[in-house]
């Protein structure tokens, strides 16, 4: 028997009294599997599965992926009609009591994929940051000479099993990691907008991407 319901529907005790339920199979959303399981009458077929074959099993979203162009953040997964949940902390925004700031302008992207009938995906980060490409043009307007421009590329890191890769820096820009003890774990340098360092950094530490003069504390996953 097949039903396409999510929400398991209200049904008469009797309703399956002449389907010989023991000997037959239900087969109902993959998402909806535990719920049939656990309400009679529905729950007195010998066998119940997922529409998709999943045995019951309740699949999980794709893990995302994390872009960024123009000014925007992008998010893809694998698994088709995906929502994604994202959060945005930048450590810039807070309140100060002195007469010197360091800005970072760092921002730290987290975001997960959702979608009804699977189980949320692994949680996808990243870190944004901006590099300055000439920093001697760096500067704000004191009210009558006007806003001075700054040049600058924009960099997303992310990790992965200890493997760190940026994308964004200037090609030919060294890059550099290192741990919190000041040893360096490894380098390379971005070809193509791209870089790729492998580390034997475990995961929950911290590591110091050097990209030229800047430097960025990254979450290794």
């Amino acid at each position: 028997m097949y039903c396409y319901i999510e929400e398991v529907p209200t049904t008469a005790a009797d309703a399956f009294n002449n389907a010989n339920q023991k000997n037959a199979t239900l087969h109902v959303p993959d998402g909806a599997v535990s719920e049939y399981k656990s309400i009679a009458p529905w729950s007195n077929f010998g066998t119940i599965v997922g529409l998709n074959g999943g045995g019951g099993e309740i699949l999980k979203c794709a893990k995302p992926k994390i872009y960024y162009s123009n000014g925007k953040l992008s998010f893809e997964s694998d698994t088709e009609g995906a929502i994604f949940q994202s959060n945005i902390s930048d450590s810039d925004i807070r309140q100060y009591s002195s007469n010197e700031i360091q800005l970072g302008v760092t921002y730290n992207i987290s975001v997960y994929a959702t979608k009804s009938g699977y189980e949320d995906s692994e949680v996808a980060t990243a870190t944004l940051c901006w590099i300055d490409v000439e920093p001697k043009t760096e500067g704000i307007s004191d009210g009558t000479t006007g806003a001075k421009q700054i040049e600058a590329n924009a960099v997303l890191i992310q990790s992965e099993n200890g493997r760190i890769s940026v994308s964004g820096a200037n090609d030919g820009t060294a890059i550099s990691v290192f741990g919190t003890d000041g040893l360096q774990v490894g380098s390379a340098v971005s070809r193509s907008g791209q870089a790729v360092i492998n580390t034997n950094l475990p995961s929950g530490s911290i590591a110091i991407v050097k990209i030229g003069n800047r430097s960025v504390k990254v979450a290794v996953k």
